[in-house]
Formats: structure tokens, sequence, C-alpha cells
């Protein structure tokens, strides 16, 4: 209980925007505090420009820093052997419908999709990029399209794969993002 008061009120400082906002969507931001309270494991990467957020893997991973667009940021294996990117978008690819957005990613060069599954606000395409393996989650919310995409080489299988269901639940967008103005333009 004492560290989700604590998560909580980070949260709150690190987005300017009130606590309810992100508690109400309860059962995904029930989700990101627990995967973000395991804090031995995880750091949580938070966008203020898209209003999403992400927990990402501390004991494999390092940040590499905010993209200059504001838009997100990497996170590599010191080895080079996995990357974790999330990035936002709103505008003409925030229009898009989620089958329209699962489109475009399918197309990206040296892509075989093995698995793919979309709901009404997300898609998640996984299978193999050139020679390693990819995984993507992508959700569309309040004009705001919000992704995040591991790749690692495929020796790293059984190290990853339990991690994709941490990092899918620690990766949230603010349902309420638009109505704070922080992207009005």
């Amino acid at each position: 209980m004492k560290d989700t008061i604590f998560l909580l009120g980070v949260l709150m400082l690190l987005t300017a925007c009130p606590v309810e906002a992100w508690s109400s969507s309860a059962k995904g931001m029930a989700a990101f505090e627990d995967v973000c309270a395991r804090a031995d494991e995880y750091d949580c990467y938070v966008n203020h420009k898209y209003g999403y957020a992400l927990a990402w893997p501390k004991r494999h991973l390092r940040p590499l820093g905010e993209s200059d667009a504001g838009d997100g940021q990497v996170f590599a294996a010191p080895d080079g052997r996995a990357e974790l990117r999330c990035w936002g978008s709103f505008g003409i690819a925030a229009q898009q419908t989620i089958p329209e957005a699962m489109t475009q990613a399918m197309a990206e060069p040296d892509r075989q999709v093995t698995y793919k599954h979309a709901g009404g606000d997300f898609f998640v395409l996984s299978g193999y990029v050139e020679d390693r393996i990819f995984y993507r989650r992508s959700v569309l919310a309040h004009g705001v399209l919000a992704t995040f995409e591991l790749t690692y080489d495929a020796p790293l299988k059984e190290l990853f794969d339990p991690l994709i269901r941490d990092i899918s639940a620690g990766f949230i967008i603010d349902p309420d993002f638009g109505l704070h103005g922080v992207h009005d333009e």
C-alpha cells in the first residue's frame, strides 16, 4: 500500500495531471502500478507530450534518452542484442483506425508477422524483423496513438518472452489526456 501511494504521488508529479485522470482507467492503472511497484525489476517512463507511460525492465535495458521530438525513448541492452522503443503521435497518424494502423505496421520492410491480434482500440503484432524477434503493441485513445516495440535476438527468447507480459501491462495511456490541454495546438 505504501508503495502504491508513493507511485501515485510520483505519477502526479511526472505528469502534472490530476491522479484521478490516471485512475479513471482502473484496470490499466492497477496493472501499471503492479509492474512499476516492482522497483527492483522495472522503472517507469512517462511521456508528457502524448500522455502515455511504459514500464521497462531495468535489469536488461538502459535508457538512451528521450528523442529530440519528445515523442518517446529507446531502451537498449548494453550488448546491443535487445531494444525497446516507445513513441506516440497525434494528428494524421491518430486519425487512422486500428485496422489501418495495423496494416501499415505489417507493411514495414523485412517483417514476417507470425501473430496478430486487434481490438477496438489496440493491436498487437509479433514475428521476425530481419533475424530478430519483435513484439509491437499500439493503443489508440483520445487522438493519441502510442506504440512500443521490443526487438531481441532469437537466443534471448526465454528471457524476454515473460517480460513482454509485464511491459504490456505497464503500458498505459491517460484516458483524459486531451482534457488537460497538454496537446492542444
